[in-house]
Order: C-alpha cells, then sequence, then structure tokens
C-alpha cells in the first residue's frame, strides 16, 4: 500500500518580486494551486495590513485552503514582493509556480535565502 494522504506535509517558501491588487493575489493562488495539481476550497480568507490600530506593515495575508492542505501568501506592498507558501499532503513541483508568476507579471526568486523546501513526517 503506497502513502496515505496526511502521512507527510510537504512545505515550500518562495519570495515572490512584484505587486498586485489583492483580488489578482486571490487569482494567482487559485492559478497555483490548478497548476500544482491540486485543488481549491471556497476562495480562502484576506486579511489587510495595517490594522485600524496601525499594527501589521502594508499588505495582505491571504489564505487558501486546498483538499490537500493549504496555501499562503504573505504581501508586502512597501517591499514590491510577498512570500508563498505551500503546505501539501501531496507531492508537488515548484517549477510551474516560476510560469504562473510570470504570467501575472511577478518573479518567482530563486537561489539561497529565496527558496526553501521541507518535509515533515506524521508517520
Amino acid at each position: 500500500m503506497g502513502e496515505r494522504l496526511g502521512q507527510r506535509m510537504r512545505v515550500a517558501g518562495i519570495v515572490l518580486r512584484g505587486e498586485l491588487p489583492v483580488t489578482e493575489w486571490q487569482h494567482f493562488l487559485k492559478d497555483v494551486t490548478a497548476k500544482i495539481g491540486m485543488s481549491a476550497v471556497g476562495d480562502g480568507a484576506v486579511c489587510s495590513y495595517p490594522l485600524p490600530n496601525g499594527k501589521g506593515g502594508i499588505g495582505h495575508s491571504i489564505f487558501l485552503p486546498i483538499t490537500e492542505s493549504f496555501l499562503v501568501l504573505d504581501t508586502w506592498s512597501d517591499h514590491n514582493g510577498a512570500f508563498l507558501f505551500i503546505c501539501s499532503c501531496k507531492p508537488f513541483g515548484l517549477h510551474a509556480i516560476d510560469g504562473v508568476a510570470k504570467e501575472y507579471g511577478l518573479v518567482a526568486l530563486k537561489g539561497e535565502a529565496r527558496r526553501m523546501v521541507s518535509e515533515l513526517n506524521l508517520v
């Protein structure tokens, strides 16, 4: 019997250069999800910053649940970029993300401190 969903969590983080309106970031997340062969669950959630009390920097935190786990995007308008995090019980490749980024006028950066990949094992 092969690996069952939920035994491992693959985690990737990618630095993106560029800026989009929040609705375009949401479309970007859904397109990334489709390109890595996964399925979005609903529209997700958005938190916008700064908060009324002034905390939180300038940007958005965008969460998209997928049937295989979740994606999170932390955008920083004042730094012209974002951090994309993918957490999935299903294996995925990062190469497809570069193409989706390019379609949106973004650059998915490469190299040390620009991408990270790890795996957690539950069993």
